[in-house]
């Protein structure tokens, strides 16, 4: 062989020399940004985060926007004719919900953005859509109706004589049995119907005209959590009965809580005030602690499963027109601050990978890098859940994705779980799941580095953890079964 055909592979392997002697890129930690997607246009609610990890959210030029888990866009939907602040909901069934200035409600769909109906009211649709366990969608309007749709867009109920409640701003939520919908209205009313006929259950009144514009957070002894513009954070019984109010440190004539309340597995309450103050209070109304975070307007922290808070507020004390992301531990120490150009009123989101996700009024979405997923029990964030649907999450009500928050291939239904046992997975009625490998096996203890399964066809206990790629282990004989 001549010099000439040796001279191409040497400068080759030279090549690939110098690529192995570049330093590894360093793993991103919690409050790192993984990117931005820029609408050029205000980003007022919240993002909401599909079974795939896909990201909905809305701005204001009328367009609703999704984009993959890597930033890429997916679609974008532009047949809205006024500005959205409201924030997308996630059915189970894939259709997304938002609503518009243009007085509708709006059902897409979540593959493609094509639209599937929309449904008028007589005025602004402001906050977001609950969605039921069985499908009904329950959502407020400017004209003081709180309307009931099937999932096919046709009234249930919702316009009856004598059930107009004033302008409601607020987003509705379930109750964890899903027969109750709570919501606060623009003149200090807030109200428990009976889902299933309308049926007015309770009226609490606030005795002053202070608007609750923030949606409530319900408890897991359904006590009612919800604040207003009055400076008052408000812990309701089951029954409508006033157990306690907390009052936020706000000077005369500020405009008090706008944004929703959340709950700590502990039962810790958290909420922002207009006083610039995140704050933590116990099941009884007493306060743990408070942190500066900026003037919050909207915005409502979010909780992942390590305890850890994350909120946005505006960071004018730091720099003009700038904002900033914070996390906080469970006992209200700074772990991190993240610096954005612009106003925020956007909520978080956390992903099933743990990543962090909220828009900002400069028109851009940001991902940032998180440190656990949302728990699976509680009230962790603004309509409870990742989907924003309205209600607590549970294992009844789990998706594939929650139990196996690493799933590659999600269709019909089934999902491609390559640490599962390289297998196939369906749910029939989650916690149970259908294993192609393993057959019926009952999720226990559902994590994002673990899952624990009871299988009656092996009357014994399994875990599959993430780190064993595809084996399973099984408790009574202390032995691994290999991917099936």
């Amino acid at each position: 062989m001549n010099m000439a055909s040796k001279s191409p592979m040497r400068a080759l392997s030279l090549r690939l020399a110098a690529l192995t002697l570049l330093p590894p890129a360093l793993p991103a930690i919690p409050g790192d940004l993984l990117w931005s997607f820029d609408t050029g246009a205000v980003i007022f609610g919240a993002p909401a985060i599909g079974p795939a990890g896909e990201v909905v959210f809305a701005a204001e030029d009328a367009r609703v926007y999704s984009c993959n888990p890597d930033g890429s866009l997916r679609w974008v939907f532009d047949g809205v004719t006024d500005w959205i602040d409201s924030s997308p909901t996630i059915a189970a069934d894939g259709t997304v919900y938002v609503g518009s200035w243009d007085n509708f409600l709006y059902a897409l769909d979540l593959e493609t953005g094509a639209l599937k109906w929309r449904f008028e009211t007589g005025s602004m649709v402001l906050g977001s859509a609950a969605v039921g366990p069985d499908g009904r969608v329950y959502f407020g309007s400017d004209d003081g109706f709180l309307y009931c749709l099937a999932p096919d867009g046709s009234l249930v109920w919702g316009v009856e004589p004598g059930t107009q409640y004033g302008p409601i701003h607020s987003s509705p939520v379930l109750s964890h049995s899903g027969d109750t919908v709570y919501f606060g209205n623009d003149v200090g009313q807030f109200f428990a119907l009976a889902t299933a006929t309308g049926s007015r259950r309770w009226m609490f009144d606030l005795r002053s005209a202070h608007a609750i514009t923030g949606a409530a957070a319900i408890a897991n002894d359904g006590s009612i959590y919800f604040g207003s513009k009055n400076g008052y954070l408000y812990a309701l019984r089951p029954t409508g009965a006033l157990d306690w109010r907390f009052p936020a440190g706000l000077d005369p004539g500020t405009e008090g809580i706008r944004s929703a309340p959340v709950l700590g597995s502990d039962g810790t309450v958290y909420f922002a005030a207009q006083d610039g103050y995140l704050y933590a209070v116990d099941a009884l109304g007493f306060q743990l602690w408070e942190a500066f975070v900026g003037d919050v307007f909207y915005c409502t922290p979010a909780i992942d499963a390590a305890g850890n808070l994350i909120i946005a507020g505006y960071a004018g004390y730091l720099a003009p027109n700038v904002s900033h992301a914070l996390s906080f531990n469970p006992a209200g120490e700074l772990l991190w601050q993240f610096v954005f150009e612009g106003y925020n009123d956007s909520s978080p989101n956390i992903a099933p990978d743990g990543s962090i996700t909220f828009g900002s009024h400069a028109g851009l979405l940001y991902k940032l890098a998180g440190a656990a997923p949302l728990p699976q029990t509680g009230w962790p964030r603004f309509q409870a859940g990742r989907r924003q649907a309205g209600f607590a999450a549970d294992l009844a009500r789990t998706e594939l994705v929650d139990l196996f928050p690493w799933i590659t291939v999600s269709r019909a239904g089934w999902a491609q779980v390559p640490w599962f046992g390289r297998g196939w997975v369906t749910g029939l009625q989650l916690p149970w799941t259908w294993h192609l490998g393993h057959g019926f096996m009952r999720a226990v203890n559902p994590g994002p580095q673990a899952v624990t399964f009871f299988s009656p066809a092996l009357d014994d206990w399994l875990t599959a953890p993430a780190a064993a790629q595809g084996w399973v282990y099984r408790f009574s004989t202390e032995t691994w079964l290999p991917p099936q």
